[in-house]
């Protein structure tokens, strides 16, 4: 990547930035290792409500951004991490630049009018923006369509890859008509500013630019625009895509895997494994025969990060609405509730159209993730779990033993036989039993030792 621009930096720190890079030293991580006190790995799920918007005080982008968690290390150029922004400010005469890795943002609220050195892109909720690392952009908030009186925000989810980048994933025999289509990425074209000049210098204030390196915030200013690049070519490029133009897939049979709805993966060193998935579920055809559509009860080796940008969630397990976001750790259990199967089991199996009216997305992050301790303390908006979530849960593979044994005897196989009721207990303490009812009790939530 070349580009051709007047580079003349004047490294004098302000002061009035100062007291905000402080603030900000607990809100941003670009380090996820076990040795980060700000940092803990944990089984539990988690759930956030709507982002809410800054208080009455101006607040910009890089001020609005602060770390749900992720894994690894920017330094080490693997892993990623998860933040969450809003804000209700324009960046006037600033700019921002990463030079920990590539961001992904996904807009819930607000429509963003991203300026880069390379040209503008305007991204609404239902579009996603990638901004490379290395790249100086400029944020403002853009005024709706439909003119509101109400004080412009914006708000949103940003999804951050170290040491690789995004791209889109192997399609194999699906060829090239399935999901997202290299035609529908927009790219920006060059567009540059151009500042009036005096005899003993420029005219306008000096430009603040801040940069992210390694998690931390640092600032300098320059007496010029860092938006006056004339021309440029070659692939480090900030993008945008349209949602609506992704090509959802179905299925007559069995479940879909979430990456099956992959709209751009990020490679790991690691062959066939992706390091994070970027996933959408919207509007589509369900048409699949003899099977539950609902997700089934299963474990996965990715992190699930879950989010709406519009729509009412389905599900029955938590209390998520749009403009939130959940968390479930890779490895641990997780599915709708009972009573959710059973409606599913008793449906006709009929083609239908699902999830009218709704866009979410998903964060697929393989292996484990930390979360930082504003994620799980200081969010404004952490709802309670219901760790019992599954405790109606009951098995029915009683009710279909006389003909699992018929299958079973003209395979030739032994047959299965009925569990006689349990003996009370001489059990050794800490043993689940059933209950008189039948039901397994499930203990409360998971606790720390």
């Amino acid at each position: 990547m070349r580009w051709v621009a007047k580079v003349t930096l004047a490294c004098a720190v302000r002061a009035n930035l100062r007291a905000f890079l402080r603030r900000c030293a607990d809100q941003i991580e670009s380090s996820f290792l076990p040795t980060n006190p700000n940092v803990l790995f944990a089984p539990h799920t988690h759930t956030w409500g709507p982002l809410t918007s800054p208080p009455n005080t101006p607040t910009t982008f890089v001020q609005g951004l602060k770390t749900l968690g992720g894994n690894g290390d920017a330094t080490l150029k693997e892993g990623v991490a998860v933040h969450q922004y809003a804000f209700n400010a324009d960046m006037h005469r600033q700019a921002f630049v990463n030079h920990d890795g590539d961001m992904l943002l996904v807009p819930q609220r607000g429509i963003l009018d991203i300026k880069t050195e390379l040209g503008c892109l305007r991204v609404k909720p239902g579009m996603i923006a990638v901004l490379p690392a290395g790249i100086r952009y400029s944020i403002r908030i853009a005024p709706e369509e439909t003119p509101s009186p109400a004080t412009l925000a914006a708000a949103g989810y940003a999804l951050e890859v170290f040491g690789t980048r995004f791209v889109l994933p192997e399609l194999g025999v699906l060829g090239g008509n399935a999901l997202a289509h290299v035609r529908d990425f927009e790219y920006p074209v060059a567009a540059f500013d151009l500042e009036p000049l005096v005899d003993n210098g420029p005219l306008l204030p000096a430009c603040e630019i801040t940069m992210k390196l390694s998690g931390r915030l640092y600032s300098y200013s320059q007496p010029h625009t860092p938006f006056d690049v004339v021309a440029w070519h070659g692939k480090h490029a900030p993008f945008r895509y349209d949602l609506s133009r992704f090509h959802h897939l179905v299925a007559n049979s069995d479940q879909l895997d979430p990456t099956a709805f992959c709209v751009l993966t990020a490679p790991s060193k690691w062959p066939g494994v992706s390091q994070v998935d970027f996933c959408i579920f919207g509007e589509k055809w369900c048409v699949a025969q003899d099977t539950m559509r609902i997700p089934y009860y299963h474990r996965t080796m990715a992190t699930e990060l879950v989010g709406i940008i519009k729509g009412e969630y389905k599900g029955k397990v938590r209390a998520l609405d749009a403009g939130g976001l959940s968390f479930e750790q890779a490895y641990m259990p997780h599915g709708e509730t009972y009573e959710s199967y059973v409606g599913d089991a008793e449906a006709e199996k009929k083609p239908v159209k699902v999830m009218e009216g709704y866009l979410g997305f998903m964060f697929h992050i393989s292996g484990h993730v930390g979360l930082t301790n504003w994620a799980r303390e200081r969010h404004p908006d952490i709802r309670a779990e219901r760790p019992r979530v599954w405790e109606s849960f009951k098995s029915h593979l009683l009710d279909h033993i006389d003909e699992a044994n018929a299958n079973l005897a003209r395979a030739g196989m032994k047959t299965l036989q009925r569990p006689q009721p349990p003996t009370p207990p001489d059990s050794p303490a800490g043993t689940i039993v059933p209950s008189d009812d039948g039901v397994v009790p499930v203990p409360d939530g998971i606790t720390e030792h």
